[in-house]
């Protein structure tokens, strides 16, 4: 496993050929033999003075360990008792203390040489696992590091947040002329879808009468190619009414089939539940591919069929109507069941001459937020605040910036309480009934069906 890093360009030992080993030993042996009869042949194994032949064992001991150096020690040993046996002058007795010499050192270097081999051997082994863990961390830092400056360019090309991009569609949408306002924004459509997206390649088509306008897309990003009728992406996406890609198609069809050409399919539906567009995504980044990214697709998807739909003249903050208000109630509860995404109601109780304070209450409305001024069962007059993709802590800060305006406004009061008025809250979460809802409406603040309907 660690031997095929590409940064390994070392060995801490020298590893030999055993084959080469086996066929070394006796050769060498027999040369230092051989060299040693033709120095001196009447004293080949040089018994009086240094014994030169035993630099054979001990040679090969230290190169390739104890076996090696005692084979050819045995070899030396073999050559003193054949010496012996012709009778060789001064081999007449058998050399006793030059074979035990040679085999004792011959032994002692070849265990010298093993035991370091098996320590080295160790060293080596723990040397290549943290050489495999440094590649390893190598090739996660240099993803990390790309995926990081791909988020940096992301961040830095995108200074809005998602609730300022819905409020400047609704702009745009608010200068339009009269005509197709989806061919018309078409390509700030799919200039948002593409930046949250980091789409490569995508084409936004019309849908009419439940069928895909492929003849000519509406808006490109990048160098889409073309798209077939009976694309499984596109016919999947339409039959379900929600964003699909092709991990969805693998799962219908089998992973061993082409399915597909594109990777992705967003539909533009509204809270009707009509799908007005769908935006084929051809290519788009692997580190944008997950289900967080269509998570928040889709939802973008929902509100610009919303904002499509809305009648121009509900499109201006100054004209909003409880219809528009009960529109943008709906697609709050759909974004909260399907993306659990909540979202926040707020009933104020206004009490008798409130006109400050109304005023105040107009002032700290929020770019997505929606307000109504609507009449209460038991007299008297409520506003009623609609805080989309907005949870329980964001609804808590709404009423801090509340009390700090109230302290600001008025010298007898420092919070909304003070001034005897009560604020009604309600979370809309997912796997919530429209009893919950209906309860808080019709009971708590005293409204009805023909003012807010659910």
């Amino acid at each position: 496993m660690f031997k095929n890093s590409v940064h390994k360009d070392y060995s801490l030992i020298a590893i030999g050929n055993r084959r080469w080993a086996w066929l070394e030993t006796p050769l060498l042996t027999a040369l230092v033999l051989g060299l040693c009869y033709w120095l001196h042949p009447a004293d080949p194994l040089f018994l009086q003075g240094f014994p030169w032949p035993i630099l054979a064992p001990l040679l090969l001991a230290v190169r390739y360990g104890f076996l090696q150096g005692a084979c050819s020690a045995a070899l030396l040993v073999l050559a003193a008792l054949v010496l012996h046996r012709l009778g060789t002058p001064g081999y007449v007795q058998l050399p006793g203390s030059f074979i035990v010499g040679v085999l004792v050192s011959s032994m002692v270097v070849g265990e010298f040489r093993d035991l370091w081999g098996r320590r080295l051997e160790r060293l080596q082994t723990a040397n290549e696992y943290r050489q495999y863990r440094l590649d390893e961390f190598t090739r996660a830092y240099h993803v990390l590091r790309s995926s990081h400056e791909r988020l940096e360019q992301r961040v830095a090309g995108s200074d809005t947040s998602l609730r300022s991009t819905l409020l400047l569609l609704r702009r745009q949408l608010q200068d339009k002329s009269e005509g197709d306002l989806l061919a018309q924004m078409a390509p700030s459509l799919l200039g948002v879808l593409g930046q949250y997206g980091s789409f490569n390649a995508a084409a936004l088509f019309a849908v009419q009468d439940g069928e895909v306008q492929l003849q000519r897309p509406l808006a490109e990003v990048g160098e889409p190619g073309q798209v077939p009728a009976d694309d499984l992406l596109l016919t999947l996406c339409l039959q379900r009414g929600e964003v699909v890609s092709v991990r969805d198609s693998y799962l219908e069809t089998g992973r061993e089939e082409q399915v597909s050409a594109l990777q992705a399919c967003i539909p533009l539906l509204s809270v009707d539940g009509q799908v007005l567009a769908v935006v084929a995504v051809h290519s788009m980044p692997f580190f944008a591919f997950n289900e967080r990214t269509f998570t928040l697709l889709a939802l973008l998807g929902g509100h610009m069929a919303d904002l499509l739909q809305t009648p121009r003249q509900l499109l201006r903050p100054d004209d909003a109507e409880a219809r528009r208000f009960s529109q943008q109630l709906r697609r709050a509860r759909r974004d909260a069941a399907e993306h659990d995404l909540p979202g926040s109601l707020a009933f104020v109780e206004l009490p008798a001459d409130s006109e400050k304070l109304q005023k105040l209450l107009v002032e700290s409305q929020r770019g997505l937020d929606l307000q109504v001024l609507v009449p209460r069962a038991n007299g008297g007059e409520g506003l009623l605040v609609l805080m989309p993709l907005t949870d329980q802590d964001g609804s808590r800060g709404y009423r801090q910036r509340l009390d700090r305006m109230v302290q600001e406004r008025f010298e007898n009061a420092s919070t909304l309480s003070e001034l005897g008025v009560v604020v009604h809250n309600f979370e809309i979460r997912q796997q919530q009934s429209d009893s919950a809802l209906a309860d808080f409406l019709y009971k708590e603040c005293g409204l009805n069906d023909q003012q807010v309907a659910i």
